[in-house]
């Protein structure tokens, strides 16, 4: 049996489907922009619900693609940021 390193774990190519919710002090805030830009990933938005006010919390199903390690340090910021994950489900991603 063969074990990857962690290096090759790392840069694995995975695919993460989400929920989050973000608070309404963020409702400026171009959060999921951000995202894709700062770790380059790819970010599709599956569903949302919005507040057109932003007196609420907003909430979105994702749909993130990109190298492990990248997305592990996405959720980490989200986290440090008061923004709340609920779902979360990982496969990995051939490109094809």
């Amino acid at each position: 049996m063969t074990l990857l390193s962690n290096s090759n774990q790392q840069d694995r190519f995975i695919q993460r489907r989400i929920t989050i919710q973000i608070p309404a002090e963020y409702h400026q805030d171009p959060i999921l922009s951000q995202l894709a830009t700062f770790y380059h990933l790819k970010i599709n938005i599956l569903g949302a619900m919005l507040d057109q006010t932003g007196d609420q919390s907003g909430w979105f199903d994702l749909d993130i693609q990109g190298e492990s390690q990248q997305i592990e340090n996405a959720l980490l910021s989200l986290r440090e940021n008061n923004i709340i994950i609920w779902g979360d489900s990982t496969q990995e991603y051939d490109g094809w």
